[in-house]
């Protein structure tokens, strides 16, 4: 299972990848797996969208509605994909 070979840092460097390319003014010193949704100067609906379908596809998961909407930091897309990996 996908789960159990991948390494919390590696499902955290995957995600760091999304959070760039999704944001691809964002600058390493910027990123903070704690920094909100309202703190990011592009993150709005498209944004999520954009997030939600990327990391839907790079790990073979579907968020609900509800966990869509819920996800407003880094931290938040980690434990909801680590929600659905285990």
């Amino acid at each position: 299972m996908f789960a159990n070979v991948m390494s919390n840092d590696k499902l955290k460097k995957m995600i760091k990848e999304i959070f760039f390319e999704i944001f691809p003014n964002l600058v390493e010193d910027d990123f903070a797996w704690g920094k909100k949704q309202n703190e990011y100067e592009n993150w709005d609906s498209f944004a999520q969208l954009n997030l939600i379908t990327f990391a839907e596809a790079k790990f073979n998961i579907t968020f609900s509605l509800d966990e869509s909407i819920e996800i407003k930091s880094a931290n938040d897309l980690l434990k909801s994909i680590q929600s659905h990996l285990t």
